[in-house]
């Protein structure tokens, strides 16, 4: 493991459209789907990435008041095992955990000295190939499959279409792309008398569906490193060769739960009254976070030196 990627969650502010995710774990309904059926659920912002000592310590601050996960990234900047539950930290406030492949029932060994990462003190995170965004396949992996595949994939022979070409949804209200619905090897499925498209995990592209199974997975379970897309690229497919900096974005797509949009409100196909709802409740929110801030500055105003409190969170 080389490094610690920090990735938030947005939800979403009201349900328009729908799907499912179904697996080992049951049933789900999703609203306001942001990937296929068994993609991700929310979402996803990749905040940076953080050192791994030799050790195996780390030590970073993250931004307060954010739902958050953890993925182990290996040198290839593929998640060798992914946090399946987030964490939020208040402003201030710190927060440790044993590891990403320790038993959740146990406490670090006591041993003499302090971590690496300790010694070196908290780390702000590295950005991900540019600032901190959410991430949308559009914009991050459509234009690699422009440059590199479409020559050959365009819909015009047996190979996979990777043309950009809008597909609509109409459970979902969503618009996804040809491209995106051939990398998830989508299928069309029914529950509860609805058709609805949903991704198969364990084809050309593999990732830790959300209604896995709920006992802990092995490192490298599922993900970019079992994706035979990438198994394809590093032999050397009709010798493409793409850059390390595409690579990683492809398997990082790959280990967020191959989501599609970066917004909820990104390809949508809504009609003007679900246009209005989603933008009442999000405004609503957005008065609500900007109240919850005040409140907080007035409250630091009013403490001493000794109690303040910083406006990031260490982990």
């Amino acid at each position: 493991m080389k490094k610690l990627r920090v990735i938030g969650l947005e939800y979403r502010a009201a349900g328009v459209g729908w799907n499912y995710n179904a697996g080992p774990a049951g049933d789900a309904l999703v609203c306001t789907p942001v990937a296929i059926g068994n993609g991700s659920w929310d979402v996803k912002v990749v905040l940076g990435d953080a050192t791994v000592h030799p050790d195996g310590s780390a030590f970073f601050t993250v931004p307060a008041r954010t739902p958050v996960y953890f993925q182990a990234i290996d040198a290839r900047g593929y998640a060798v095992q992914t946090m399946r539950s987030w964490m939020t930290l208040q402003p201030g406030e710190s927060a440790s955990c044993v590891g990403c492949h320790e038993s959740k029932n146990s406490t670090p060994a006591a041993e003499p000295g302090l971590s690496a990462a300790f010694k070196a003190g908290p780390q702000d995170l590295i950005p991900f190939h540019g600032e901190p965004r959410a991430f949308s396949f559009s914009r991050e992996i459509q234009p690699v499959l422009n440059r590199y595949c479409i020559q050959c994939h365009h819909g015009g022979t047996t190979a996979p279409n990777l043309l950009g070409t809008p597909v609509t949804e109409d459970l979902a209200k969503r618009q996804w792309s040809v491209s995106y619905l051939a990398l998830v090897q989508a299928t069309r499925q029914t529950l509860e008398n609805n058709p609805y498209l949903a991704g198969t995990t364990d084809g050309l592209v593999n990732w830790v569906g959300a209604q896995s199974v709920p006992e802990m997975l092995a490192p490298y379970a599922a993900g970019a490193a079992r994706s035979r897309l990438l198994s394809l690229l590093a032999d050397g497919h009709y010798d493409v060769q793409l850059a390390p900096e595409e690579i990683e974005r492809l398997a990082c797509w790959i280990d967020l739960q191959v989501p599609f949009c970066g917004d909820y409100r990104e390809a949508n196909q809504w009609n003007d009254e679900e246009q209005q709802k989603y933008k009442h409740f999000l405004e609503k929110r957005r008065r609500m976070e900007e109240l919850e801030r005040r409140g907080i500055t007035e409250w630091r105003s009013s403490q001493s030196p000794d109690v303040y409190l910083a406006p990031t969170a260490k982990p």
